[in-house]
């Protein structure tokens, strides 16, 4: 009886483990993100009784037209790969952009295992969207990579929103049952070398999303991360953007 209740509490502790975010490690990274800043400015919104770290950069043009960026797996609001170019170069494009960080678990889990968490970034991408409108800004695209641009499905698919065009990098085949619900311009951007999730789910990412006349999926020579590949990157999405 003894190692059954034992068995049990360390189930039940796992679970829990899975369907919490790891705040401790966003608290780390918020402060190693905030020591190194050098493009934007850190807001701090809350969601869910958490606060959870944003970075706005102001556009080099007046405009009210902002994307909000969603970071992939294990990562950060300003990940030198993917995020950090797009959010920064993305201001010389016309646009203003607000990174949020989304939740995340520990090192070395599977981006399978996060759809528990999906509610949870809901939450802060709504509560993106509030600050935007607060300040006078128009939450207009939102661009993701990665297990973010599964998160970023989930939440257009579930929510009213004022977005007008999604852009998905390094979309992984996860995201295929929220593709359906989608009827806003889509961006599908992937590589040529990018991860197998990715590449293995190109024909049921079209196929999920055939009613929407406006989805465009698009192949470049870069791997998942546009590893020396910024260029070509935001010279992608903001020529589709634009």
């Amino acid at each position: 009886m003894k190692l059954l209740l034992i068995l049990s509490i360390v189930i039940v502790q796992a679970a829990f483990a899975q369907t919490t975010p790891d705040y401790a490690k966003e608290t780390r990274w918020a402060t190693q993100v905030e020591d190194t800043l050098m493009d934007g400015d850190s807001v701090w919104l809350s969601a869910n009784n958490h606060e959870f770290l944003s970075i706005f950069t102001p556009s080099e043009s007046d405009t009210k037209k902002t994307a909000i960026i969603v970071h992939g797996l294990g990562a950060h609001p300003d990940w030198v790969q993917v995020i950090q170019p797009l959010r920064v170069v993305l201001t010389e494009k016309g646009f203003n952009t607000l990174s949020i960080q989304v939740p995340v678990l520990a090192n070395g889990v599977d981006a399978d295992q996060y759809e528990p968490l999906f509610n949870k970034a809901n939450h802060r991408i709504t509560a993106a969207i509030n600050y935007l409108k607060a300040q006078g800004f128009e939450a207009n695209t939102l661009i993701a990579h990665s297990l973010g641009s599964v998160m970023s499905a989930h939440y257009l698919a579930n929510n009213q929103h004022p977005f007008k065009k999604f852009t998905a990098i390094g979309m992984p085949g996860l995201a295929v049952e929220y593709l359906t619900k989608i009827d806003i311009p889509v961006l599908d951007l992937y590589g040529v070398d990018d991860i197998e999730p990715v590449l293995s789910s190109v024909k049921a990412r079209a196929n999920a999303s055939s009613k929407n006349k406006n989805y465009h999926q698009k192949m470049v020579n870069a791997d998942h991360f546009f590893n020396e590949k910024d260029d070509l990157l935001i010279d992608t999405v903001s020529a589709w953007l634009n």
